[in-house]
């Protein structure tokens, strides 16, 4: 019988099969990992839509396009009476006061405003987006409106532009209406916000706009995820595709402190209504006490299954406080 001969296989020759087998396998797994970030890439970047066809898709039959600092902005004014301003949310628009808006009509003259850098008034032209900024565009767009005394009321960023406007102009308001009002709270840099300062990324994110993103963003905001529909999450994803609204977002973001210094609040006069939700996980209800204990005076309303925009999620019963506020039957 034939001898079966040894195998002569140099060892490094064995080890070197092994490694090229390894090589291949990882080489395998960052292609799948390289194309996959490429298919999300591709399916997450979007281009502006143009301003004509939101125009046509998200204004109101009573919607006005004022033109003053440099600026064509988006309004929406209805009824008759002592005028009542509302203002709204960052990654907001006027549109969140729809549910307020045709009650208070009946009895006042309800104007809503998109902010420089949200909805359809879009960008400011200089890119600025401090506090002081936007207590600026409120004299600019009460001179333009022709108003001399008002009612004020404002949801998030809005509360806040409300309250340093209220401190620093008590003679222009009437009553003043604060829903889920930043101030107080430490200051965080959320992660999206780190990612709008870093160079190279926030260049990317001018155009990769994730609509399930704008999905979790306002999941966040509610307390009842059930009321997030499709119609909320589109017409918040294509106002943000204004043009220039997601360059305004880099921009805001570069801002280092964009608050005006709280301790003014102790200056507020003005009758103030204090409206929070109790789930509100961007600014915990603790800090409405503050405000109510600052402002002399002051009502207080928590709202139970409600989350940071209760004029949305709870229209109802927010609008039946803020009506007997305003008749003084609160």
């Amino acid at each position: 019988m034939e001898e079966s001969l040894p195998d002569k296989t140099p060892e490094n020759a064995v080890n070197t099969r092994k490694w090229l087998g390894k090589l291949r396998v990882s080489s395998l797994i960052r292609w799948v990992f390289f194309l996959a970030a490429l298919f999300w890439v591709y399916r997450n970047w979007w281009d502006d839509v143009p301003f004509q066809d939101l125009r046509l898709q998200y204004t109101y039959p009573d919607s006005r396009f004022l033109y003053f600092d440099n600026m064509d902005v988006h309004c929406r004014i209805q009824g008759k009476g002592t005028p009542i301003l509302l203002l709204h949310d960052a990654q907001s628009s006027l549109h969140t006061w729809s549910g307020w808006t045709e009650e208070l009509a009946r009895k006042y003259q309800v104007i809503s405003v998109d902010l420089p850098g949200f909805g359809l008034t879009g960008p400011h032209p200089r890119g600025s987006y401090s506090a002081f900024m936007y207590a600026g565009f409120i004299d600019s767009l009460v001179s333009n409106l022709g108003l001399k005394k008002f009612h004020l009321a404002g949801n998030g960023l809005g509360a806040q532009i409300a309250w340093f406007y209220a401190a620093d102009h008590p003679s222009r308001l009437d009553k003043l209406i604060l829903l889920d009002a930043p101030g107080f709270e430490p200051k965080n840099t959320p992660w999206v916000m780190w990612l709008a300062r870093t160079p190279v990324i926030n260049g990317v994110m001018m155009k990769i706009t994730p609509r399930s993103f704008l999905q979790l963003m306002l999941e966040d905001v509610y307390a009842d995820d059930v009321l997030v529909t499709d119609s909320l999450i589109q017409r918040h994803f294509d106002l943000l595709r204004r043009p220039g609204n997601r360059k305004a977002f880099i921009d805001r973001a570069s801002v280092s402190d964009n608050r005006p210094p709280v301790d003014i609040v102790g200056r507020i006069n003005t009758p103030t209504l204090i409206l929070w939700g109790a789930e509100d996980t961007r600014i915990s209800p603790e800090y409405a006490y503050e405000f109510h204990r600052r402002i002399p005076g002051s009502l207080l309303r928590i709202y139970q299954n409600t989350g940071h925009w209760p004029q949305e999620e709870n229209a109802a019963q927010t609008l039946e406080d803020v009506l007997a506020f305003l008749e003084g039957k609160f």
